[in-house]
């Protein structure tokens, strides 16, 4: 809405300007209200003199008196005093933007994943609380070339328009009524191809309130111009010696006056105040005040004392500034890798596994969360939680660690997956800044590893922020991931057995000796050795290990169950037994 044109004569313009600068988190920086009392001449014939200005003591602001003196106003002139509104702490109209990174979720996310289309939602916010109506609101958002697919809503109030050639989105709003809201949303989607932090875009907003200030300013304007004063007195014909005597004041300028206070004095014969009043009257231009009065005087002298000061309408405006500075988006970013000690294991021979996992933040936004998630293949024993350390760079975690292995079991004939999390890093002061790398180190078993088999062992690594969005996610696939390589080994176990008469009539003692003589250890081997048909077990001589006995067909199976042999290990077992009777 254009500003009334202002009217002839003189104007008293009280024109306030609120600044305000907002962080890009909508706080307040910076408010700066300051305004202007402008009282000027439009005529360009009339001058006015010994202008004051009466200011309401009750005023907020730094003039720092109850009378400005202005002096002479020529025609076409003006007269300016600036000033600083006090105990004023923010604007008439107030402004918030909010960017969501992923509106598809509930929550306000605040962080771009690299190389992930973001879909974004910028919604700006306005709210009147100055008691009147706010005219003329011009909101322009700056929308960065990162920034696609722009897809504005549909208003609740005014028009949007898009354009893309400015970068920049414009709402307009005519008038805002006290204390409502208005909310436009724009929706967009960005995909960060490098971790440089990326801008969100400026916000600006202008506005105007009319007749309204929050000075409390309400001056009254004193000042002297052109009047005419005239008497005329004529002699009663019927009564000689009295007079009837009429004075008049015309307002011989372009502005309207009051007249506030009139005296008629007679000079002549003698001095005498013949009348006296306060016709507080508004005398536009050329309008005329008159007073009849009869005087008995051989001649009468008159003067008129007339006492009136020019008028001005005030004209009341309030002019607004909104400037926040724009989101910048930081960009989640995790890497990793995997290392594995040994390569290589020798086929059926137990070993250690040394794995050691890392997590490295190469984007521009502190982690909250890390999760490790990797399958232990078939024959490797999961580690307890206690057997798993971990780290921020030097730092030990200890805390917000969470380790599960999905089966529960541990039957080493099937697959396990392992999950290592690490969250609430930043609660536990602990987050893992850009540059930062986690490292997660464990021990497996290898029971048995087959002979000729290869375990590539894969990783993914899930990394989040906080608020959370969406995970960035690393792999270490198949493809890349380290390789266990089984060796085929000889397994070779040779068997003595010499068998002798004991003391006993016809008893026989027999000893059995096996030496493993592979390069891999045997494990849970069970050593055997049969008795004829017709022949019976009688037991050991003292200080043998006692076999296990087993009734077949083909006799009676002897054998002696070990957890294990290591190569070139022997071992001697005696046994007597006899023919059955």
């Amino acid at each position: 809405m254009a500003s009334a044109q202002p009217p002839a004569g003189l104007t008293i313009s009280i024109k306030e300007h609120e600044h305000t600068r907002l962080t890009a988190d909508n706080t307040i920086t910076r408010f700066d209200p300051r305004g202007q009392v402008i009282v000027k001449n439009n005529s360009r014939q009339f001058a006015v003199w010994d202008a004051e200005l009466e200011l309401n003591r009750q005023n907020r602001t730094t003039l720092g008196t109850d009378m400005l003196d202005i002096g002479r106003l020529d025609p076409m002139t003006e007269w300016e005093k600036e000033f600083i509104i006090k105990e004023i702490e923010s604007p008439m109209l107030l402004l918030s933007e909010s960017l969501d990174t992923f509106h598809e979720r509930v929550g306000i996310n605040n962080a771009l994943v690299f190389e992930y289309k973001m879909p974004v939602e910028i919604s700006l916010n306005l709210r009147n609380h100055s008691g009147g109506t706010i005219h003329d609101i011009v909101v322009t958002k700056e929308i960065p070339p990162i920034f696609k697919d722009i897809d504005i809503q549909q208003s609740q109030l005014g028009k949007v328009e898009y354009d893309p050639k400015a970068g920049q989105i414009v709402w307009t709003i005519k008038e805002l009524p006290s204390e409502q809201v208005a909310v436009q949303r724009i929706r967009a989607s960005i995909t960060a191809e490098d971790t440089e932090p990326k801008p969100g875009g400026r916000v600006r907003a202008t506005y105007r309130i009319s007749d309204v200030v929050r000075s409390t300013l309400v001056p009254t304007l004193h000042g002297s111009t052109e009047t005419e004063v005239s008497v005329e007195k004529e002699e009663n014909s019927m009564r000689a010696g009295f007079w009837r005597c009429k004075t008049s004041l015309r307002n011989a300028s372009e502005f309207p006056l009051r007249l506030e206070r009139v005296q008629v004095v007679l000079t002549a014969p003698e001095n005498e105040l013949l009348y006296e009043g306060t016709p507080n009257l508004r005398l536009e231009p050329g309008e005329v005040w008159g007073h009849e009065l009869e005087v008995s005087a051989d001649q009468p002298e008159f003067d008129v004392i007339a006492l009136s000061t020019v008028e001005a309408p005030i004209l009341q405006e309030i002019v607004g500034t909104i400037e926040k500075a724009e989101t910048i988006f930081p960009v989640l970013r995790i890497e990793g890798n995997k290392r594995v000690e040994p390569l290589e294991l020798l086929a059926w021979e137990p070993a250690p596994v040394a794995v050691t996992l890392q997590a490295k933040n190469t984007g521009s936004i502190d982690c909250d969360d890390i999760i490790f998630i990797e399958k232990l293949p078939p024959g490797f024993e999961p580690p307890e939680m206690t057997q798993i350390r971990v780290r921020v760079a030097d730092k030990p975690i200890t805390r917000n660690l969470k380790v599960d292995i999905r089966p529960k079991d541990r039957d080493l004939k099937i697959p396990h997956t392992l999950r290592i999390h690490l969250h609430d890093l930043i609660e536990n002061h602990s987050p893992m800044k850009p540059g930062d790398t986690i490292t997660a180190n464990y021990i497996t078993i290898a029971r048995a590893p087959k002979p000729n088999y290869e375990h590539p062992l894969p990783v993914t690594i899930e990394g989040n922020t906080f608020p959370p969005g969406p995970k960035a996610t690393a792999e270490v696939p198949e493809s890349m991931a380290p390789v266990i390589k089984v060796r085929a080994v000889v397994r070779k176990l040779r068997k003595t057995r010499t068998v002798a008469p004991t003391s006993e009539v016809g008893e026989l003692l027999v000893t059995v000796t096996y030496v493993n003589e592979g390069e891999s250890s045997l494990h849970d081997p069970e050593l055997q050795d049969l008795i004829p048909p017709n022949f019976e077990y009688v037991g050991v001589p003292p200080g043998t290990p006692e076999p296990t006995l087993r009734e077949t067909m083909n006799g009676t199976v002897v054998m002696w169950a070990l957890p294990t042999m290591m190569s070139r290990e022997s071992f001697v077992g005696k046994y007597k037994y006899k023919p059955k009777e």
